[in-house]
């Protein structure tokens, strides 16, 4: 057989090809690129390359071609990517074709694929192997250091579940991390008797990155119960506030105390230009499907193997071993796997969508991660300008004024008086999800979220005491037009809140 009539060769296939399979999935219009003709006709028939952007990252024009690979209709404005970003439409495109290569012959898929498109799906050493290696180029680590995984939580499961935990070890951590990295916490607290200590980031931040590292010092240097071991871990970017955490400095001040360091990084991959080695720290886990654009269900997972210290880490069962063999000869450790071979090959995984995260990643990558860095923070501060004009900087729960190097792609702000008075919590909240709401269902379909975390661990009770709004501005699918106009309907629906405003 033809590789290449995989996608045709059985009936059931028919009619889910080319024009047709693209209508059945996007409404008429829905996606610019999918305004042409040829690219509508040849949808999901054969796997497509990085789209070629022409012209100067400096103008608009260049950043509109960017917008035109993605599925995002003109009547559209997403603005949170920080729970989900939109998929490039060429990724989608694979995504469904490997699928069917996979589902037409589950036996030879990966060969036809080769044979079929030997540009563009090379095997050697291995598909996985050589994604890794990509991966792990991008992002300043080893390929043997790369596990292509389901998501953050998932990454940050097999981390937890890797360390060996033992009742007085310390973590240090902040008040703001997400559900993926305190259910973990939480296990190990009660499970193990591990130690909790908390840093409160402020609600409003407006500290020097000294300032905010020593927080971290002075709890890393508390006294440990002899023997016990000591962690800390840490969103890059909290997802309540948007803030990017200095993880290089932090990192640094918890090896002096013996520390390892696990990172939570869901909003990194995609945003940040990130160095796993120069950050030095030992667990990086975070999301493909955000700001990568990689789609559901991936994930990408940093585990150190190289240099001083390493932790000790049981990577589970590779492979199936044997029962009638004593000890069983596949049992895995550091002198025997990596962390690329011991978790990568834990059964079926879902390769498809692997590799379509990849694609996505690749795409990033010809455009430049520093250069996408730059234009979502300038997107960002775009906006953040615009709140503080309105509503003063204080609404803002990052200072407009602090550190450069704080800033990132996400936007929080309360436009409400009282926003610091636990008392006014409830009001506040069903006042930004009644705005919230109004957005996704006007026109244009705006998509934003908003956030509640807790303002300090010494509060009274156990709930969230704080709300805002929070908008993300990606750089590969925003820009200022899109800010403008939803910054004139969130004003608008502020407005008829009725509530009183900063």
């Amino acid at each position: 057989m033809n590789p290449r009539t995989a996608l045709s060769r059985r009936g059931m296939l028919q009619g889910l090809t080319g024009a047709a399979l693209a209508t059945t999935l996007f409404k008429p219009g829905t996606a610019r690129a999918l305004g042409r003709g040829k690219e509508l006709e040849d949808f999901a028939t054969a796997l497509r390359p990085v789209p070629t952007v022409r012209g100067s990252p400096s103008s608009e024009g260049y950043w509109n071609h960017v917008r035109n690979a993605f599925a995002l209709p003109d009547n559209y404005i997403h603005m949170n990517t920080g729970t989900t970003g939109s998929q490039p439409l060429f990724s989608i495109n694979n995504l469904i074709v490997y699928n069917m290569f996979k589902s037409s012959d589950p036996r030879d898929w990966e060969a036809n694929l080769a044979a079929a498109f030997p540009d563009l799906y090379v095997q050697a050493p291995s598909r996985i192997a050589k994604l890794q290696a990509e991966i792990a180029a991008m992002y300043g680590a080893n390929p043997d250091e790369i596990v292509l995984s389901y998501n953050t939580s998932h990454g940050l499961q097999i981390v937890f579940n890797g360390i060996h935990w033992n009742a007085g070890d310390r973590i240090v951590t902040t008040q703001m991390e997400h559900a993926a990295g305190v259910g973990p916490m939480a296990a190990v607290r009660d499970g193990y008797g591990v130690k909790l200590n908390i840093v409160d980031i402020p609600s409003h931040f407006d500290m020097s990155v000294n300032e905010f590292v020593d927080l971290f010092r002075v709890e890393l240097q508390q006294p440990l119960p002899a023997g016990a071991k000591q962690y800390v871990l840490i969103s890059e970017i909290p997802f309540k506030n948007g803030l990017r955490l200095p993880v290089k400095e932090i990192t640094a001040v918890a090896k002096a105390a013996g520390a390892w360091v696990i990172v939570d990084t869901a909003h990194g991959w995609g945003m940040l230009p990130i160095n796993c080695h120069d950050y030095g720290a030992d667990f990086i886990a975070g999301a493909g499907h955000k700001w990568l654009c990689g789609g559901p269900g991936t994930g990408i997972l940093y585990i150190r193997n190289q240099g001083p210290n390493l932790p000790q880490f049981n990577y589970g069962q590779e492979g199936w071993g044997t029962l009638f063999t004593v000890p069983n000869p596949r049992q895995d450790n550091r002198a025997r796997w990596t962390p690329a071979s011991a978790l990568q090959g834990t059964g079926e995984y879902n390769r498809p969508a692997v590799f379509a995260m990849a694609d996505s990643a690749r795409f990033f990558n010809s455009i430049g991660v520093q250069r996408i860095y730059e234009r979502g923070v300038s997107l960002a501060t775009y906006l953040q300008s615009k709140v503080a004009a309105r509503w003063g900087s204080g609404s803002l729960s990052v200072s407009p004024t602090a550190d450069p190097r704080f800033k990132t792609f996400l936007t929080a702000f309360n436009p409400f008086k009282g926003l610091n008075d636990p008392s006014q919590f409830a009001a506040h909240s069903t006042a930004l999800n009644q705005v919230r709401d109004a957005l996704g269902a006007g026109s244009p379909k705006i998509y934003i979220r908003t956030i509640t975390w807790r303002d300090k661990t010494s509060d009274p009770g156990t709930a969230d005491n704080r709300v805002a709004f929070r908008i993300s501005t990606h750089a590969m699918y925003n820009d200022k037009s899109e800010i403008d106009e939803i910054f004139r309907e969130i004003t608008q629906a502020i407005d008829a809140t009725g509530l009183p405003q900063l």
